[in-house]
């Protein structure tokens, strides 16, 4: 799912406020219908996975702050043998609305972002061998899945009995269960107020582009309500959920931030997903080796920030700019700024020009560039999501198909944002 790049920030509090909280929504279902509850969950997700020939899954993500809208996310995506096809649509605070689309199959993937009038499209050779409709990962299978697990079983309390399982007459069941603000264990809050102020540190645009308040203390989950209903093939079809969290901002001002989502699954084996006709539309052809094109030229940074004396500083800025993407060949540079006073902090920044050819390398293309001191290294970069570049430095090539990065840095974070504003 692609959403609108102003709405990143905000979307980005969506799910962490979800992460924050979901140890409580865990605890709840935690009574006589958690086991299958949860049995459900991994069964639907390795069916998604693997399983199911062709579905439909549509979801909704709405964010509120005492009733008014920050942030609300739509989208359908649709798998079927060899094919997938995602749609997205984001309204912001503002009122403002961007769409995203995406294809793909064996030979050839489309996409297109925002306001941009231009479909960008790769072709793929045959002897490729894409999956073009594998469209989900298990999250299950995630590395740390099985630690993670086991830390939400242990948060138990006296918070069994609060989920209700209800046999369907058609088979499959209903679960329910909801949590007050006296149920929720002390341990989630505090994790809750701890989590969402630092997330509130770090997304600097934050407040300006998506109105979200600055909650600085009190902060506490206030409710938690869920519902999913599962079909008599043990998939669960739709699921919704509320998380209510509350504080107040700097002024005394209440505000309570109304997380809601709602999924559903369907058309489980007749969904039929249908190629794009690009006839007389604007398309520029990618390379299919690194997924470069020219909507990529411009320029993307993020903060160098260390902890000092129990805080995070900000010392600096790392700034990466992609000049020209032309014939499969992408040209920029890199450079790193770091504030007077905290060069022992962060020695030695970086400062380099570089060309980057993937289309004439294998699977681990690399680039060369030279460091501060004057030494021959090797770097990578790949588009990493909707206004993002990820950069990599200092490269020691293991293998043909592996590398690690020996970059000796603190915090070094090669996740670059793109800059719409100066």
């Amino acid at each position: 799912m692609k959403i609108s790049k102003k709405a990143i920030p905000v979307l980005a509090f969506a799910v962490g406020a979800s992460v924050f909280v979901s140890t409580a929504f865990a605890d709840m279902l935690l009574g006589s219908g958690y086991d299958r509850f949860k049995n459900s969950i991994k069964n639907t997700a390795a069916q998604l996975e693997t399983g199911l020939n062709s579905y439909t899954i549509e979801g909704l993500f709405s964010l509120k702050d005492n009733n008014q809208l920050l942030l609300q996310s739509t989208f359908v995506n649709k798998v079927e043998p060899g094919k997938s096809e995602n749609t997205s649509s984001t309204q912001t605070a503002n009122g403002e609305t961007e769409k995203h689309y995406s294809y793909s199959d064996k030979k050839l993937s489309v996409w297109k972002s925002g306001s941009d009038d231009k479909y960008y499209a790769t072709e793929y050779p045959d002897d490729m061998n894409r999956n073009g409709g594998k469209s989900f990962d298990n999250p299950f299978k995630e590395k740390g899945a099985q630690e993670v697990e086991k830390i939400v079983d242990a948060m138990v309390g006296n918070l069994k009995d609060n989920v209700q399982a209800e046999e369907r007459p058609e088979g499959g069941r209903i679960y329910s269960g909801s949590l007050s603000e006296a149920q929720v264990p002390a341990v989630v809050n505090a994790v809750s107020s701890f989590g969402f102020k630092q997330m509130i540190g770090q997304q600097g645009r934050m407040e300006k582009e998506a109105n979200l308040p600055k909650i600085e203390s009190d902060i506490f989950v206030k409710k938690v309500t869920g519902k999913a209903v599962e079909n008599k093939a043990g998939l669960l079809e739709n699921v919704t959920g509320d998380i209510v969290l509350t504080g107040k901002d700097k002024n005394g001002v209440q505000h309570d931030l109304l997380l809601n989502v709602a999924v559903k699954l369907s058309d489980i084996g007749n969904t039929k997903v249908t190629t794009p006709d690009l006839t007389g539309v604007n398309v520029e052809k990618v390379s299919q080796a690194g997924g470069f094109s020219s909507m990529l030229v411009g320029k993307y940074k993020n903060n160098i920030v260390i902890e000092k004396n129990g805080k995070y500083v900000k010392i600096g800025e790392r700034n990466l700019e992609i000049t020209s993407v032309e014939q499969n060949k992408v040209a920029g540079k890199y450079y790193e700024t770091v504030k007077p006073g905290f060069e022992a902090e962060y020695p030695d920044a970086y400062n380099f020009n570089f060309e980057y050819n993937p289309s004439q390398s294998r699977q681990m293309s690399l680039f060369t560039y030279t460091n501060s001191k004057g030494e021959q290294e090797q770097g990578q970069l790949h588009p990493s999501g909707s206004g993002k570049l990820y950069i990599d430095l200092n490269i020691e090539m293991m293998n043909g198909n592996s590398y690690r990065s020996n970059m000796n840095r603190q915090n070094f974070d090669g996740e670059m944002i793109r800059v719409f504003e100066e």
